[in-house]
């Protein structure tokens, strides 16, 4: 005789370790961000690293253009007086000069003074890069109260994420091949649409505040990406596209992590093409192999600081496919305000027996406009 019911006796029943085994078994970027603290409330809080970036850029200057003393910066984080600076051009030739700042007048004005040690006192320009050289001190001397590293908090809210598995009670009486309890099938395919809807909302969601007339909604990749750092030179996906990504992140104060390259298979495939004819290492197959073709799984980008820069590809059929993203996985993490559970949704009078599987969560991601990267407006 068929299995006519669905577990009738427990009225709630939690799901979340049948529904964690399937996101393991899905290949996508759901399955790559690990489950953090729970959340305790709907909007989840918190603290962003105060990352203190290596340059800035000169936007304008006090007076004398670019002569004088008074320099206008993108950004003064990590300035202080005394500290040492130096100058490229926006091509990356050094322009020589090291100057000392006076004064951090604001969040982006310095005062400065030119030509330390004798160093060349050539009119800077704007666009020029800026860099700290360092903060020299005398004996002696007080500690100081060095650049100010208040912590910024960041945020985002849960969502709920809702199915319901409902089967007529004649289909659940008539025997079905391979399907011993018919309820439980469904409830495992509805767990399968929740997957896809999750993974899509990491990706694509905007966060909205639950009210009265709006459901709410979490903020996903692609909204803490946003204002951050954005490589836009277009074109097709390449090698230098993707150390530039790790450069600007580097450029923010980010260091080793655990980076991943998230894109379509479009772009995936383009990156696998890197491994061209000619460049390919010597691989040692058996005699008479028939095995050919291959793929690029890790990405080993070309700046040679700590132990360098590495990221696995990850393929997801959701990702925007003229874009790519370099996202730092140690960052991103799942907080749970409600497991996954199923609860009984029809009546005993019903003709229909109907499991509803509900749970809410959110995205933590930290430090979205610094620690991560994102390239646009690629060739398809």
């Amino acid at each position: 005789m068929a299995n006519t019911s669905y577990d009738l006796a427990n009225p709630k029943r939690d799901v979340q370790e049948a529904f964690d085994m399937l996101v393991v078994s899905r290949p996508n970027f759901l399955s790559l961000i690990p489950r953090g603290a729970n959340a305790t409330q709907t909007k989840v809080e918190w603290y962003e690293d105060s990352m203190t970036p290596l340059s800035t850029t000169i936007s304008s200057f006090d007076s004398n253009n670019g002569s004088g003393t008074g320099i206008n910066v993108a950004s003064t984080t990590g300035m202080v007086a005394g500290q040492l600076l130096r100058f490229e051009s926006s091509t990356g030739a050094d322009h020589g000069e090291i100057v000392r700042i006076v004064s951090v007048d604001s969040s982006t004005d310095l005062t400065v003074t030119r030509g330390v040690g004798g160093t060349d006192t050539t009119a800077l320009t704007c666009n020029h890069v800026v860099y700290r050289v360092s903060t020299p001190k005398n004996e002696g001397t007080s500690a100081s109260a060095g650049a100010t590293r208040e912590g910024t908090i960041n945020y985002n809210y849960t969502q709920i994420f809702d199915r319901t598995a409902k089967l007529s009670k004649t289909a659940l009486q008539a025997d079905r091949y391979g399907a011993t309890n018919q309820m439980a099938y469904q409830i495992s395919k509805e767990m399968m649409d929740i997957n896809y809807e999750l993974n899509s909302a990491l990706i694509y969601g905007e966060r909205e505040e639950r009210t009265s007339s709006i459901e709410g909604a979490m903020g996903g990749l692609m909204s803490f990406l946003r204002g951050g750092n954005t490589d836009t030179t277009g074109s097709a996906i390449s090698a230098t596209i993707i150390n530039n990504l790790f450069k600007l992140i580097y450029d923010d104060g980010a260091g080793m992590g655990n980076y991943a390259i998230l894109c379509n298979a479009n772009q995936a495939r383009k990156i696998s093409a890197f491994n061209s004819a000619g460049t390919n290492p010597i691989i040692s197959v058996p005699q008479g192999s028939q095995t050919t073709g291959g793929y690029i799984s890790t990405f080993v980008g070309d700046l040679p600081s700590m132990n360098g820069f590495t990221a696995r590809v990850v393929v997801d059929p959701m990702f925007p496919k003229d874009k790519v993203a370099l996202v730092d996985l140690n960052f991103l993490e799942l907080a749970y305000l409600r497991p996954f559970t199923t609860t009984i949704a029809h009546l005993p009078s019903d003709d229909f027996e109907a499991q509803r599987i509900l749970g809410e969560l959110t995205l933590r991601m930290k430090n979205g406009t610094k620690a991560h990267a994102l390239a646009t407006g690629l060739t398809v």
